[in-house]
């Protein structure tokens, strides 16, 4: 007795719908119905009611598995390092809607890792708030004195 997952076949899923005892007895009516395999063939019912239970079907698998590995394709960048590495651009200055004249500067790449954003918001917070605390203790010593 097979222990496992089922290993598909596609030769033999055509086979068992296209056989000629299957048309015979569809055409006939002579078709039992559901469950009552026990009384056409005891031997043949026992086998495959152990071999439904220790067994799986590996199909819902291999599609579960496909799609997660077209998803981790889909998301990997297949550029050389040196091509995906951005190099800085230059703006030129230029003139708002108010008349203002705004410099031109040299605007350096993002990063879109997402560890790299990550640590940028980290960072971004920790500044921000390190800044407010110290304001906050600077106006205490100045209301105390």
């Amino acid at each position: 007795m097979r222990i496992g997952f089922r290993i598909p076949s596609l030769a033999k899923r055509i086979a068992a719908r296209t056989s000629v005892k299957r048309f015979v007895r569809h055409s006939l009516g002579v078709k039992a119905s559901r469950g009552l395999g026990w009384v056409t063939n005891p031997k043949r019912a026992l086998y495959n009611r152990i071999y439904s239970r220790t067994t799986r079907g590996c199909m819902i698998y291999l599609v579960i598995l496909l799609t997660s590995l077209v998803w981790v394709l889909a998301g990997c960048d297949f550029k050389p390092k040196e091509e995906r590495i951005e190099k800085p651009t230059y703006v030129s200055p230029s003139v708002d809607s108010r008349g203002l004249v705004r410099k031109g500067y040299v605007r350096m790449p993002v990063s879109t890792n997402k560890k790299a954003i990550r640590k940028q918001g980290k960072s971004r917070y920790y500044y921000e708030t390190k800044g407010k605390y110290r304001r906050k203790r600077c106006l205490d010593i100045f209301t105390f004195v």
